[in-house]
């Protein structure tokens, strides 16, 4: 988690200075607009729902975070959930920040030290999908769950504030020998929870760690 966090304070610090500088480049044209026109309310387009489990999966504050990248209309709802209410300006400037900065993490994760089994990581347009590169020596499958929840946790909070079903987001992780290309492993991340006839079949309950307790 403590890596997640990390990557968080640099994925807002990015989004920060993108939508200060759209802030800067709109006040000119706001200046030479009619007084009425500037004082009016902006029109909010784009309403997220974001679920209380959701944002236990992340474990992280994405009311706070909605409020650091710029983002003022944020409700928190009775149920745990919270709503966040978007002009079109703000949506494309927070989802076109969050995106860049997504990838500059993964591109940054071989460099992290933490992971040397990673050699390069590359993730799909769609953010449900990502294959990554490492050396038959090198690569434990016991360390799947750490890796996968550090490219994850960035990922569905990208996801979330897109709009896109964070309930059944989850990504596909497909392990490759980067010298020969033969895949060491494939997983989901979180693994799916199995039905009450699997459980039943097996006779055990999934171990999976779930995204908020797995190290």
């Amino acid at each position: 988690m403590r890596n997640a966090k990390r990557l968080l304070a640099a994925l807002l610090l990015a989004a920060a200075l993108i939508l200060s500088s759209a802030s800067c480049g709109g006040q000119t044209e706001t200046a030479s607009e009619a007084p009425a026109a500037a004082s009016s309310e902006p029109q909010r387009d784009y309403t997220v729902q974001i679920s209380k489990d959701t944002l236990r999966r992340t474990g992280l504050d994405i009311t706070a975070a909605a409020h650091r990248l710029g983002l003022t209309n944020v409700t928190t709802n009775d149920d745990g959930s919270c709503t966040v209410e978007m002009t079109k300006d703000e949506r494309d400037a927070v989802c076109a920040a969050l995106k860049e900065s997504l990838h500059e993490q993964i591109i940054a994760l071989p460099e992290d030290g933490t992971w040397p089994f990673i050699k390069n990581v590359t993730l799909s347009e769609d953010g449900r999908s990502a294959e990554i590169l490492s050396t038959k020596d090198l690569y434990k499958p016991e360390r799947d769950n750490a890796a996968a929840q550090t490219v994850y946790i960035p990922a569905l909070l990208y996801a979330a504030f897109t709009g896109e079903d964070a309930e059944s987001f989850a990504v596909h992780f497909t392990v490759k020998d980067e010298t020969t290309g033969d895949v060491l492993g494939a997983f989901d991340y979180p693994a799916a929870e199995p039905t009450a006839s699997e459980s039943d079949a097996s006779g055990t309950e999934s171990t999976t760690p779930s995204p908020d307790t797995a190290e």
